[in-house]
């Protein structure tokens, strides 16, 4: 805040006014909304309630707390981070730098898969895999929209598998989603007794290795690289689904991805090039990008 202001007291309205000035000038994204939240935070309350408190002023305490969170913010440490939450499919999720930020394109991959699950009638209650699970937001997204369900959740990070573990237990799916850690299907293979799927979903590193450093700060910075590294063409780990997806898909299931808008017609080739799969798809998100394929595992006759 201002220093010259140090020994006044500040409104809510003062201090939203003030803050959102300093991360647009500081060339924050989303400065009011990062004011917003970060401030509700610090006070302990909704969004909405500031709007009812413009002329409140909070006590000291909450107020430094505030001005810790304003200046991580203005080195573009990532909202989500600082209020350790994020919200995917209208749910909450606990997030910490171990865990990719949920992002609403990911939600489209999710639509896809309810849809398909409520669509086929052999999948009344369908055996789901997600890979590179992360913070579980697409597991628990799927198992909140689909109660018969059962998940298989996996990650090669225990930090991030933990985040994922807890994030279930807090909306009650503990029961419902299990967890494993390990490298993509490694832990799959090594399940006893093996299980197949109707269903498996993965959201993986996909970004070119020598582009993550131009990303936006928050991303490049700050989001954890082993979830960000899709290798020298990013498309390393598509060629690692292909390979290996089909030996654990029932016939018919399904092999969904979430791609960058322009990796969509690779993606879909290195699948095809296997022979096992047809029935191939690219859905697009809500801005009328490429976002997701859809290939399936050839039927059984």
């Amino acid at each position: 805040m201002d220093a010259s202001r140090k020994s006044v007291s500040w409104t809510i309205g003062e201090l939203l006014q003030w803050t959102t000035a300093f991360f647009t000038r500081n060339g924050i994204d989303e400065a009011r909304l990062s004011a917003e939240l970060l401030l509700a935070h610090a006070l302990g309350c909704t969004r909405m309630a500031l709007y009812t408190r413009f002329e409140q002023t909070p006590p000291p305490d909450q107020v430094a707390a505030f001005r810790e969170m304003v200046k991580k913010r203005k080195d573009h440490t990532p909202v989500p981070y600082l209020i350790g939450k994020a919200w995917f499919y209208s749910l909450e999720f606990a997030v910490t730098p171990d865990v990719l930020i949920p992002r609403p394109d990911t939600e489209t991959l999710v639509e896809q898969v309810i849809r398909l699950a409520r669509m086929t009638p052999a999948w009344e209650a369908p055996e789901i895999l997600d890979l590179c699970t992360g913070s579980g937001c697409i597991a628990i997204a799927l198992a909140k929209n689909l109660p018969a369900a059962r998940l298989t959740a996996s990650d090669i990070s225990p930090a991030a598998l933990r985040i994922a573990e807890n994030n279930a237990a807090a909306h009650e799916l503990s029961a419902r989603i299990r967890f494993i850690s390990g490298d993509l299907f490694q832990p799959i293979a090594a399940m006893s007794p093996p299980v197949m799927f109707h269903a498996i979903v993965c959201n993986p590193p996909y970004i070119v290795a020598d582009k993550i450093a131009g990303l936006m700060p928050e991303v490049s910075r700050h989001e954890p690289q082993l979830a960000l590294n899709g290798g020298a063409d990013g498309l390393a780990f598509y060629h690692r689904l292909a390979t290996h997806a089909g030996e654990y898909l029932l016939p018919d299931g399904a092999l969904m991805v979430e791609t960058a808008f322009d990796q969509t017609a690779d993606v879909q080739k290195i699948f095809l090039a296997q022979g096992v799969f047809h029935d191939s798809r690219i859905i697009r998100d809500t801005a009328g990008h490429s976002r997701c394929v859809l290939v399936r595992k050839a039927g059984a006759g």
